[in-house]
């Protein structure tokens, strides 16, 4: 049976500096750290009234420890010195951040409007004879999210791309204000319809944090199986457009029937096609394990005989491999330099996985992160990624199943935050990390709640992507294996 030691969870700690500018250097001596992770980075309610606090929560997997940096300055203040002309990581958090406060990051490499397309028109910014800046979106063929892209072309050549996202901004942290637990879960489940399971567990672990509360490893185990369950139907997803992208048509459709069965069994484990009203804080779930493992296991099976003939198939077909490399390719020194997080990252050789990193009943499953021995981070290395991560979701889903029914309880996988009442809960979703911060007032209702998605870090570096020695028949290519989520940005 697995246990977890209590006196082997991540530590934290606080720092709390004098001056913004202090802090933002603390941050940008870490940014060349090889070891340290941007976990969160954002405004966060002041212990001051009228004043605003800037707050970044650092993580060190190879101490399991995770640091929470924070400074409060007035609202009067109306700037601080950029941390994304250290960090780019933090260039379009930045950008948030001042169209949100009006409080201007000195310094900025890009500071342009972000959050209102509406209002706001990017531009070419290559020009020249043959030059054509060619839009696409935000309204789309097929169900493809609502985004703008503009390409700078010469001939078919991809000189420059950028994305304009925020099309379907829910406002859902504000909406949050003032509603109970239970309440804002249902919310955190509709921030990414396909990552249900990853930002409802983050939302739960967050609130789990700031009340202190004890969690069964049971109930763990549980929502590892679901988001395993949802990583897997996922990738078929992902492999599907893949597929599609390269004209392999009957790939194409045999994936997303893989992915059918997927959307099936979670309907018949959970009654949701997408796995909601599965998930809460300090409780687990209603899920009949005992009953539902047969038919878990039997599905499991079936889809992993599909799935490894048909990738087997297409790595033996010249004209599919030969599209995906050395297709839109992210360099390893971009993908630290935007702290690039999942398959994206781990596709440039980057040991960067929440799984391994910061919950530690993984290790117990003999959890083994996917790896490449010549990861290149092109669009080839990602579908190898994912395509490793296929057959380790399934081993990790039958480990648990053994041991799903565990009752030892532990503390939250965080020690307590230097911040009142306030947490922060981490997932892995089928895109990467996910991280919530959320701060419960004196009748644990919602006082404040901040979200950074997987696609939160991966989307700035997709424009470097898409360009650099790409053409625009590559774009679809690039898009389908970058995976990448509008609402998750959006929210």
């Amino acid at each position: 049976m697995l246990s977890i030691d209590k006196n082997e969870r991540s530590t934290q700690a606080g720092i709390e500096y004098d001056r913004i500018s202090t802090l933002v250097g603390a941050l940008a001596k870490l940014s060349k750290s090889p070891t340290a992770q941007l976990l969160y980075y954002g405004y966060a309610p002041s212990n001051n009234p009228g004043n605003h606090r800037v707050l970044a929560v650092m993580g060190r997997p190879a101490m399991s420890e995770i640091e929470w940096h924070y400074a409060d300055f007035p609202r009067v203040q109306s700037q601080y010195p950029s941390l994304a002309k250290h960090w780019p990581a933090v260039i379009w958090t930045e950008r948030e951040m001042w169209e949100q406060a009006r409080v201007l990051p000195t310094g900025h490499p890009d500071l342009r409007p972000i959050l209102n397309p509406h209002t706001s028109r990017i531009q070419g910014v290559a020009h020249g004879d043959g030059v054509f800046h060619l839009p696409l979106g935000p309204v789309r063929g097929d169900v493809a999210e609502s985004a703008f892209y503009l390409f700078d072309t010469i001939g078919e050549q991809i000189m420059h791309m950028q994305p304009q996202l925020f099309y379907k901004h829910r406002d859902i942290e504000h909406l949050a204000i003032g509603l109970p637990v239970q309440d804002a879960l249902l919310l955190s489940e509709r921030v990414s319809g396909t990552s249900t399971i990853a930002h409802a567990t983050a939302f739960s672990r967050a609130v789990e944090q700031a009340l202190g509360s004890d969690v069964h490893l049971g109930t763990e185990l549980e929502r590892t199986i679901l988001s395993e369950l949802e990583r897997l139907y996922n990738h078929a997803h992902d492999f599907s457009q893949i597929a599609g992208a390269t004209g392999m048509t009957v790939a194409q459709a045999q994936f997303a029937r893989v992915k059918e069965e997927f959307l099936r069994l979670n309907a018949d484990v959970t009654g949701s096609r997408y796995l909601r009203n599965a998930i809460q804080p300090n409780l687990p779930s209603s899920i009949n394990w005992g009953a539902t493992q047969d038919s878990v296991l039997r599905c499991l099976e079936i889809t992993n005989d599909k799935v490894q003939r048909l990738v087997h198939q297409l790595l033996k077909t010249p004209t599919f491999v030969d599209r995906l490399q050395p297709t839109g390719i992210v360099t390893e020194e971009w993908a630290r330099a935007y702290n690039t997080v999942g398959p994206v990252a781990r596709a440039c050789g980057l040991s960067v996985d929440t799984r391994q990193d910061y919950l530690p009943w993984y290790q117990d499953l003999d959890y083994i992160m996917a790896w490449l021995d010549s990861p290149t981070g092109d669009a080839l290395s990602r579908f190898l990624i994912r395509v490793q991560e296929w057959s380790v979701s399934q081993m990790v889903i039958r480990r648990c199943l053994h041991e799903v029914h565990s009752h030892d309880s532990y503390k939250s996988v965080y020690a307590e935050a230097p911040l009142s009442r306030t947490g922060i809960g981490l997932s892995e979703s089928p895109r990467g990390r996910v991280a919530h911060i959320v701060q419960l007032d004196s009748k644990d209702q919602i006082s404040f709640w901040s979200i950074r998605s997987a696609s939160a870090w991966n989307w700035p570096v997709f424009g470097l992507a898409t360009a650099n020695g790409n053409i625009q028949t590559d774009f679809p290519i690039i898009e389908s294996s970058f995976g990448l989520s509008c609402a998750g940005i959006d929210r």
